[in-house]
């Protein structure tokens, strides 16, 4: 019983000590903290109406809120383009003045 409690304590000491020289965490570079996400993209450029990273696909769905497909297995994403712009409005007509009475 004694065995087992020396080695009880001895692993929750080496335990402590492993996490103690654990690396901290990094902040992801400045670059990729600045670029979009795939989701956010839609909220981003709102004339855009599909858009993809070459892994997965995103419309804008009737309400205005992008829906996404899954990601495949093994696809490395790369940076997100627009698809699909929204068509801008057609210009009216100008008005043809009525031609003047004789």
């Amino acid at each position: 019983m004694k065995r087992f409690g020396l080695i009880l304590v001895a692993t929750f000491a080496l335990s402590g000590i492993a996490l103690a020289q654990a690396p901290a965490p990094q902040s992801p570079p400045a670059a990729m903290a600045n670029d979009p996400s795939l989701h956010a993209f839609g909220d981003i450029d709102k004339t855009c109406l599909a858009w993809t990273d070459s892994c997965r696909n995103c419309t804008r769905a009737a309400n205005g809120d992008g829906v996404c497909s899954n990601i495949g297995i093994a696809c490395q994403p790369q940076p997100i383009t627009c698809t699909r712009r929204e068509e801008p409005p057609a210009p009216t007509p100008a008005p043809v003045p009525a031609p003047a009475p004789k």
